[in-house]
């Protein structure tokens, strides 16, 4: 029952993250009454020029909360132009995009000045009014999620048991220490979920009778995999079931117990 809840706990921890909208906050100058929808609010890239007769409303950022994961480039962008509606500007000028890096946010942060530009009725008239077209930061709409990646992964060196062993008396040598080894794959999709395959292997001997006796373990699996940002935190859970094998052998002798086995693997970056 204990390691049920434990799975449940993780299996439903990226969804309660996914749950967590970016941080909205804003100066405002003044208060206008709402004239345009969010949709229609202008919106000007970081560099870009505006009108000289556009007037300041107020300033609003859109941050990462922590543990935000709605907050792509458009989805923070509507986040500005809805408070920039709100308080009564029709046009929204960037002045800062932070974009996700693996060593810091996995949102993209911006920063703006939400203004007003007079009477929308006459934008499209040719007036001195008339804005150039708007544009995007370059390759915010191709910007790679933090979570996609394909991994390839293994390692090897010393290792022990930590289970009992029964041994006959006479014998010599600890098959609790031995070599370990491991081998996997994983690939985790642009929202967190993802799959993979492990496959682990233990080494040993000792001697009984004059004989050298191999003692070895077997363990290859499926996995089901999920990764999470958390601020500059990566973390990653691997839970898999699928084949293990223990295996005795000897001169001519052999003898092997098979079955199944569970893993659950919890890391952090």
């Amino acid at each position: 029952m204990k390691t049920t809840k434990i799975f449940l706990y993780y299996l439903l921890l990226p969804l309660l993250f996914g749950s967590c909208a970016p941080k909205v906050m804003t100066d405002l100058v003044k208060i206008r009454p709402a004239s345009v929808t969010a949709e229609e609010v202008r919106l000007y890239g970081v560099g870009q020029a505006v009108p000289d007769t556009a007037e300041l409303i107020g300033r609003v950022k859109v941050v990462d909360s922590g543990a935000s994961t709605k907050c792509n480039y458009d989805q923070v962008v509507a986040l500005a132009k809805r408070e920039t509606a709100k308080a009564g500007g029709n046009a929204l000028a960037l002045t800062d995009h932070r974009k996700p890096s693996l060593l810091g946010s996995s949102c993209h942060q911006i920063a703006g000045d939400m203004l007003w530009l007079g009477d929308t009725a006459n934008w499209g008239a040719g007036t001195a009014l008339a804005l150039p077209t708007p544009v995007r930061d370059e390759n915010a709409d191709r910007a790679k999620s933090p979570f996609s990646h394909s991994t390839f992964y293994g390692s090897i060196g010393y290792a022990f048991m930590t289970n009992k062993f029964y041994l006959p008396q006479g014998t010599s040598g600890n098959p609790k220490n031995g070599v370990d080894w491991q081998l996997g794959y994983d690939w985790v999709s642009r929202s967190g979920f993802g799959a993979g395959v492990m496959y682990s292997g233990y080494k040993s001997s000792y001697a009984y009778s004059n004989m050298d006796i191999k003692v070895g373990l077997t363990y290859i699996a499926p996995q089901f995999v999920m990764k999470q940002k958390v601020g500059r935190w990566g973390i990653e859970e691997r839970i898999g079931m699928g084949y293990f094998n223990y295996r005795e052998s000897a001169e001519n002798v052999s003898a092997s117990l098979s079955g199944f086995g569970y893993s659950f693997l919890f890391g952090a970056e």
